[in-house]
């Protein structure tokens, strides 16, 4: 899905900024995060006013103070819709991420709304590029390692059917509910790891092509 960014106010300063609907504030400050190379927004509640803060690459680059209080949870209103979350106010922190294509490159948006002192307080940061596919790598991993768990899991449970059926004198494979099902599953997960690892060895086959190309 592509995300669809109004860019009329990318380049206002904090005047200007100021005086912008929730709506066009936060697609204001969408462009600058991902025109800019910004890689991340705070939103800060103080007792009478907002904050938003922007930085790049860990450095500040920007602070808009005092913004008006309800512009300020307009704004993370306007987030909240656009990372489907519900409007009403959090109890507790909630973190959201979704993959959107921006200008045909891939983008991650992780947006975190905690509830604060004096109302909710909010993060947006942008992951792109080698970020986001070291952040993708790490994700498959932690994905491997859960399903490595479970077939571990799986394999317990086969060798104790296998070990009970050994014992009964009785036990009719043709008659087990489970059985046929635990078949079935085993050959679709194949059929899936094959798919892997064809995927897989298709895009070292593209990236070494690339590497040879270049090399040329």
């Amino acid at each position: 899905m592509h995300l669809q960014i109004d860019a009329r106010h990318k380049a206002a300063d904090q005047v200007a900024l100021a005086r912008l609907t929730p709506k066009e504030l936060m697609q204001a400050l969408l462009s600058k995060v991902l025109d800019e190379g910004i890689g991340r927004l705070y939103f800060e509640h103080k007792a009478d006013s907002g904050r938003i803060l922007w930085s790049r690459d860990g450095v500040l680059q920007a602070v808009m103070d005092d913004v008006n209080p309800q512009v300020f949870q307009g704004v993370i209103n306007e987030l909240k819709l656009l990372t489907h979350l519900s409007l009403i106010s959090v109890r507790k922190p909630r973190q959201v991420e979704i993959e959107r294509l921006y200008q045909n490159a891939r983008i991650l948006l992780r947006f975190r709304v905690m509830p604060g002192s004096h109302g909710e307080e909010a993060t947006l940061q942008v992951l792109r590029g080698t970020a986001l596919k070291f952040y993708q790598q790490q994700q498959i991993d932690k994905l491997g390692r859960d399903a490595l768990d479970a077939a571990q899991i799986l394999q317990r449970r086969l060798n104790e059917i296998r070990d009970r059926a050994r014992q009964s004198l009785d036990f009719n494979p043709t008659r087990s509910e489970t059985l046929p099902a635990i078949i079935q599953m085993l050959k679709t997960m194949e059929s899936q790891v094959h798919e892997m690892i064809s995927f897989y060895e298709a895009e070292a086959a593209e990236q070494q092509n690339k590497k040879n190309e270049q090399s040329r």
